[in-house]
């Protein structure tokens, strides 16, 4: 009988071990340390709709590049053979034709498939910065959630040690049983804060490995903290070099805009040209004849019906007219807009960084709280739930820093994406 128990407890004991030693491979197996650059850089390889804005770029540039094909001459070969059965008279033919047509819409159409190209670089430009900002926050947001738990973490280790030192002094008759049961209800309640934190973290992990196009399985540790952006002192912004995104794009509508109304002012107004050279030669099967066939024409054509207000053209022109100032109002509501999310990004960041000074205090102070009521509670010069309170002060006056520091990185980016500058660009100039 005793030996069968030992084995049951042995078998129990090795099943154990194995999982736990099957959880370090898998947790330290395949493990990669990624920095934001690394995860900037997959990011960039992997994402489906930066290959599809590159594909959509690539199209706009051919038709760019080959905007002026519209003057490409027309070049027609022919080869025809009858037979008149009634006449028996047999004949084969050959001819060549060369065909060319200019119209006025043809400065218009080149200039379009250009704006619609820079318009493309634009579009691509702000695909791209979208996805590194999507990295950034999700990096960073990773490492502010692993912060948060790690900080649960020490919370209920700290919890444990109460209860545990509270069991030893209890047995030992300093203190009474309430304060045993008190310490041990404390403890057994963190746990599932510190469980939820860790579930969250591994989801956010899962999510975060999708933006990156890297598999699940796929074990990674980032490299980063929050802790650089804790010394911000004030907020500097560097000389603007070019519009901000928003309004590059509300100016290239206008340009656009602008040359729909000319292209369609050079259809309905002006003179299309039209030329053309045929060169070709008959045969006659029976005689070996050949009759030449060398023909030129050229003509012009002027449309008429645009100068009657009420013709389709006319109406046209006039909603083409009403769209180009649209587009200019636009512009101005753009610029407007810019600057007033520009200042009010700067004003939170500065209330941002006064908070950030407080809640620096506040977790020093509060570590130093501990401290104190910690010796006064060995003491016997305090309670228990005087003790549970610091405890609880130092966690969240911590976590309440690193939510700062985390909402401070968010709305310097969200500034930076605004104005179309290089992510870190605000920061890096702020502590020079």
């Amino acid at each position: 009988m005793k030996t069968e128990k030992f084995l049951f407890v042995f078998l129990i004991i090795s099943i154990f071990v194995g999982n736990v030693f099957s959880e370090e491979n898998t947790q330290t197996g395949k493990e990669t340390v990624l920095s934001l650059e690394d995860c900037i850089v997959l990011a960039r390889e992997n994402n489906i709709s930066i290959k599809v804005q590159q594909n959509t770029l690539e199209d706009l540039k051919l038709k760019n590049s080959f905007s002026w094909n519209s003057v490409s001459p027309t070049l027609k070969g022919e080869a025809s053979y009858s037979d008149n059965f009634m006449q028996d008279v047999k004949s084969f033919g050959v001819s060549g034709s060369v065909g060319l047509t200019l119209s006025t819409n043809l400065y218009s159409s080149i200039k379009g498939a250009k704006l619609n190209y820079e318009n493309g670089i634009l579009t691509y430009q702000q695909a791209v910065k979208q996805i590194e900002l999507n990295v950034w926050k999700a990096f960073y947001g990773l490492i502010y959630k692993n912060d948060y738990y790690m900080f649960q973490k020490q919370n209920l280790e700290t919890a444990k040690k109460n209860y545990e030192q509270n069991l030893a002094k209890f047995r030992s008759g300093k203190i009474s049983e309430l304060d045993v049961m008190t310490s041990q209800v404390n403890y057994e309640q963190k746990k599932p804060a510190v469980e939820e934190a860790r579930i969250d973290l591994i989801n956010n992990y899962q999510l975060f490995k999708q933006i990156l196009g890297i598999p699940q399985d796929d074990i990674i540790k980032l490299d980063g903290s929050l802790d650089k952006f804790l010394d911000l002192k004030s907020i500097k912004l560097p000389e603007k070099d070019k519009p901000a995104p928003d309004i590059q794009a509300a100016m290239n509508a206008v340009e656009i805009a602008k040359n729909n109304l000319l292209a369609h002012r050079f259809s309905a107004y002006g003179p299309t040209i039209t030329g053309s050279y045929k060169y070709g030669k008959t045969m006659n099967v029976d005689s070996s004849d050949w009759t030449t066939t060398n023909s030129f024409s050229i003509g012009v054509s002027i449309p008429l019906d645009s100068y009657l207000p009420w013709s389709q053209s006319a109406v046209s022109i006039n909603t083409l007219k009403k769209n180009l100032d649209s587009a200019r109002l636009k512009l101005q509501d753009a610029e407007t807009s810019i600057k007033v999310s520009t200042d009010n990004y700067i004003r939170k960041i500065e209330q941002i960084i006064a908070m950030l000074e407080v809640s620096k205090q506040n977790v020093e102070l509060a570590k130093k709280t501990y401290e104190m009521t910690e010796k006064a509670y060995n003491y016997g010069k305090t309670d228990f739930l005087t003790l549970q309170n610091a405890v609880d002060n130092v966690t969240n006056a911590e976590i309440t820093l690193s939510s700062q520091a985390k909402t401070l990185l968010e709305t310097l980016l969200d500034t930076e994406y605004l104005l179309g500058l290089d992510f870190g660009t605000i920061l890096k100039l702020s502590n020079e």
